[in-house]
């Protein structure tokens, strides 16, 4: 079989590539249906055939004559703008409060001695 010459110049239009663009983003799309199961294994089949022939045509080209993967900005992302130092808001410290011990816990605390609280025996009559 023989192998046809590649160049690595594409030969399609601006048109077809962008009607190609779109039909990878609607692949990734059922792909991603697909993994949410919402499409069935034959509809992601299909979908991987056209995401894999797209992937192997971009390896056919060299580095510089790439175009940006679909959906993807082409220009390079800006740098965000930084206030200096100076004019920063530190952000506050947000401290504990002490918990407040009950009177009794803190009076036993002080005398050293435990307090026994236990429920009321319910087979014993309460006396009026």
């Amino acid at each position: 079989m023989a192998q046809r010459a590649n160049n690595g110049a594409t030969r399609e239009s601006a048109a077809e590539q962008e009607v190609r663009d779109q039909e990878v983003l609607r692949a990734n799309k059922e792909l991603a249906a697909y993994f949410k199961g919402l499409r069935t294994e034959r509809e992601a089949r299909a979908a991987l055939k056209i995401i894999r022939s797209f992937v192997r045509n971009r390896e056919r080209l060299e580095m510089d004559k790439r175009r940006p993967l679909p959906g993807v900005d082409a220009s390079p992302p800006k740098a965000a703008k930084r206030t200096p130092a100076r004019e920063r808001v530190k952000p506050r410290k947000h401290h504990r409060k002490s918990r407040e011990i009950p009177e009794i816990a803190a009076e036993a605390a002080d005398s050293q001695t435990v307090v026994d609280v236990q429920a009321p025996d319910v087979s014993e009559p309460m006396p009026e």
